[in-house]
């Protein structure tokens, strides 16, 4: 796949899911945090299960990468997504973003630890501490903290740290398996246990009722997951993890404009010197990135 398309499929990655938090604030049926997660993540695990054997992969095999899978599923699709779908009852979109706009800075840290050939440098990292500035930014006219939010802040940053970790997990490990295949079976993990969550946390476990709800969670199935995912761990093939990991801090950008645009929400000049400063952050690390030496591939 020439640079170019790949750069399409990372703005599409970034389209989709900044567009995933316009769809949540509209609303899927006032489902439990870990119940509407557990849906989402069955959905997709159903629609990528078929998909497997139609693009002709296999599925896991052999004890390590059944191990990256169980990982990945825990790691992933619940740790991450359990901890943000239950911290955004407490705390507001904005200062999840900015919390979760640690991820690639985190990401850095954890494959410089991990990853063979991708190491931490000056330019790297004030890259992502410029795109974290710019998102802090974005929100900067409405940041409100309050003490009370510690534990749902501190989930975030858990989140964070649990989404960085399965990132270098598979660019590490996944290389042989089949996006869908490894999908599916992440999410097949991720959905079993975000039931079991829900059912411990009392939601139970229920579906969606009513039109606009079950599109909400289908779009969020669908979209949100099948293609993106598949998008996903395909760039996260060939591209190094910290390059993949900079959709943490376009999504939030990309869903204010959205916001402006659908909802007819405000933008600020905050927005504005945010998004700058976001592009300038991940203009940076790609050029330092450039000028690196190649990796070499991993024993």
């Amino acid at each position: 796949m020439r640079d170019a398309a790949k750069i399409a499929l990372f703005g599409v990655l970034c389209l989709i899911w900044g567009s995933t938090w316009l769809v949540i604030k509209v609303g899927y049926g006032g489902l439990g945090p870990f119940n509407v997660a557990g849906v989402r993540f069955a959905l997709a695990a159903a629609v990528l299960a078929v998909i497997v054997p139609v693009a002709g992969a296999r599925w896991p095999r052999g004890r390590s990468e059944w191990g990256l899978v169980l990982f990945v599923g825990v790691f992933l699709f619940a740790g991450d997504y359990g901890l943000i779908y239950w911290s955004e009852q407490y705390i507001d979109s904005g200062l999840t973003a900015i919390l979760f706009g640690t991820f690639p800075l985190i990401t850095m840290i954890a494959a410089h630890m991990y990853v063979p050939g991708e190491h931490l440098t000056p330019g790297k990292l004030g890259g992502g501490v410029i795109a974290f500035a710019g998102v802090i930014a974005l929100f900067g006219d409405r940041l409100h903290i309050n003490a009370s939010e510690a534990w749902p802040m501190a989930a975030i940053i858990a989140a964070a740290i649990c989404a960085a970790v399965a990132n270098v997990a598979t660019k590490r490990h996944g290389r042989n398996l089949h996006p869908a295949a490894l999908n599916a079976s992440t999410m097949a993990i991720g959905a079993v246990l975000l039931f079991a969550m829900s059912a411990a946390a009392g939601e139970g476990v229920r579906l969606p009722h009513g039109t606009t709800s079950w599109l909400a969670v289908a779009y969020l199935a669908l979209v949100g997951s099948v293609v993106a995912f598949l998008i996903y761990f395909s760039l996260l093939k060939t591209w190094d993890s910290t390059t993949v990991s900079f959709f943490g801090v376009f999504t939030p950008a990309i869903a204010l404009f959205l916001g402006a645009a659908v909802l007819g929400e405000r933008l600020s000049r905050w927005s504005l010197a945010g998004s700058a400063l976001i592009l300038a952050g991940v203009l940076m690390t790609l050029l330092t990135s450039r000028r690196a030496p190649r990796p070499h591939a991993p024993r």
